[in-house]
């Protein structure tokens, strides 16, 4: 069992969901890596493992925890910024440009930071420019040397900026929080969305963990992991497997006609690549990928394809637009696919008002994505089995 696994199964007892866990351990890998390895990209730029990972669920599903084991995970590795709490995003910036002495009297000057958070809204202070300075300092390749930030206060320039970012958030704040030009204009498309709706296990928490966790432990291993530095090498069979494996999804992309408005697939490549060195470090502190990183990279991200658009779907469009949406996910996930009218108005009442959903139904129903009918008193809205699993396909990344 590697480093994550391990990781993950110490956990495997709890609530969060498991997804949240691998997730998460894996942000704590990328901050601890920052940019001391890259991929070289056939000599056009170099790729470096920093990610951005959103943790999207209802209240209550216990995102908080795993953020906190990642958290806890790079403080004891102590090799890199972490902010946590509220921040503008100038404080932000203004942290990362401060030099700091690290562990041996080493003085940090490079612009590294793990921004790690159980609510994303919380902790950002609201600006329209925060999301779209975030989406710039995640393209480490292309910030070479420095980044600079002309602001009022003054001027702000991080060497080198290298960005790992872990955060969570929920339906609602999501609503209010991300704008359609953080939804098509690359900050979506640079996150890896962590969707889930079911808690892992029901655990009261009244008795001891058989297989408890052991951050001293699994750090030990990351502070090997942070020795490391230069290029990291794709095997021949690797490479091999990529290129067939790249060629084919364009394919598959570029003949579907899928609608992707957030620029998520066009860079889906650099993120299998990303998650790929992730996990070869995970297996061994050696600088090798393998087809099996590979293949269990697509695996991953492929499933993360679906979680993007049930998570933006409607977003950054009209509210009517988001509505739909909604109704659409709600009558996917019930097992009949079939909802009364009534229960519309009492679910979802707070959305629209009654008048608005009648709008939006017969818009549904003239565009053949559900149908009405009249069951005695009760009026029934309800899709076809076969236009629930057509829609459902697309909404799992298929």
């Amino acid at each position: 069992m590697n480093w994550l696994d391990e990781l993950v199964h110490q956990h495997s007892e709890l609530e969060s969901p498991v997804s949240f866990w691998r997730w998460s351990a894996l942000a704590a890998l990328s901050a601890v890596l920052k940019d001391s390895i890259y991929l070289d990209r056939a000599g056009l730029y170099r790729l470096y493992p920093n990610i951005y990972v959103m943790l999207h669920a209802d209240s209550g599903l216990k995102k908080g925890p795993p953020v906190s084991m990642a958290k806890q995970l790079v403080k004891l590795v102590n090799n890199t910024t972490i902010i946590s709490g509220r921040s503008s995003i100038q404080g932000i910036m203004q942290k990362m440009g401060t030099s700091q002495t690290m562990p041996g009297g080493t003085i940090k000057r490079q612009s590294t930071v793990f921004i790690c958070s159980s609510e994303l809204t919380s902790s950002i202070v609201e600006d329209k420019a925060a999301l779209e300075i975030l989406t710039d300092l995640y393209d480490r390749n292309y910030n070479i040397d420095d980044w600079e930030s002309i602001l009022k206060m003054g001027n702000i320039a991080l060497n080198k900026p290298t960005v790992t970012m872990l955060t969570a958030t929920n339906e609602a704040h999501a609503e209010e929080f991300f704008i359609k030009k953080d939804v098509q204009g690359g900050y979506i498309a640079r996150t890896f969305i962590i969707y889930e709706k079911k808690r892992n296990k029901v655990n009261s928490l009244m008795y001891k963990m058989e297989h408890p966790p052991d951050y001293k432990k699994s750090a030990e291993y990351l502070k090997e992991i942070a020795k490391l530095h230069g290029e990291i090498i794709i095997s021949e069979a690797g490479m091999k497997f990529y290129d067939e494996w790249y060629h084919e999804f364009v394919a598959t992309v570029d003949n579907s006609g899928m609608n992707d408005s957030t620029g998520t697939l066009n860079r889906f490549g650099d993120s299998v690549l990303k998650v790929a060195i992730l996990l070869a470090l995970s297996d061994r502190p050696e600088l090798t990928i393998e087809e099996i990183h590979l293949s269990r990279a697509v695996l991953l991200c492929e499933k993360l394809i679906g979680n993007m658009r049930k998570t933006t779907m409607g977003r950054g469009k009209s509210v009517f637009a988001q509505h739909k949406a909604l109704l659409i996910n709600e009558l996917i996930e019930r097992d009949n696919h079939s909802i009364t009218r009534q229960m519309i108005n009492k679910k979802f009442g707070l959305w629209a008002t009654s008048n608005e959903w009648d709008e939006i139904l017969r818009d549904l129903a003239v565009a053949d994505i559900l149908k009405i009918e009249l069951q005695g008193t009760n009026t029934i809205v309800f899709m076809t089995d076969e236009r629930a699993r057509e829609l459902k396909r697309h909404l799992d990344g298929k």
